[in-house]
């Protein structure tokens, strides 16, 4: 599906029209994070404002944030360029915490990915970036999901 594209529905009901639009590119699917890290990415939604990823706990997770500006703060890698976060929902910013119960979903946007994009990667900030480069550097988390397809 292109970006360009919304889905519509017309249902006809006596003398009225009602319209139903769903977003464009919606894609399910399980993608697990990368080493270990007890997570998955079950659906991307793309539109044209924003990219939406939804990540589900595959565990009980404690005082989890998310860096909501920064270099710290989570972004998409594709075709050589960071699409930077926008925002979320059920997440909370740094420095506040947060729990999450096995199987609860976050919600976090990106600046939007251009229609040619088939895969990407997300990546939990630049620290999470400097330690899958340099296992050294490997202290905290590292939250990173590798070659997600999309359509």
């Amino acid at each position: 599906m292109t970006l360009a594209f919304v889905h519509a529905l017309q249902v006809v009901t006596e003398s009225t029209a009602v319209l139903f639009a769903a977003p464009a590119g919606a894609d399910e699917l399980f993608h697990r994070a990368e080493n270990q890290v007890p997570l998955a990415i079950v659906k991307v939604t793309r539109a044209a404002t924003f990219t939406e990823i939804r990540i589900q706990t595959q565990a009980e997770l404690k005082k989890v944030c998310w860096p909501s500006s920064g270099p710290n703060s989570p972004y998409l890698l594709a075709i050589g360029r960071r699409f930077r976060y926008l925002d979320g929902d059920n997440i909370a910013a740094c420095p506040a915490r947060r729990d999450y119960a096995d199987h609860d979903v976050m919600v976090l946007r990106f600046a939007p990915l251009e229609a040619q994009v088939s895969t990407f990667s997300f990546v939990g900030g630049q620290a999470d970036e400097n330690r899958s480069i340099s296992p050294a550097s490997a202290a905290g988390r590292d939250w990173n999901f590798l070659r997600v397809p999309v359509n």
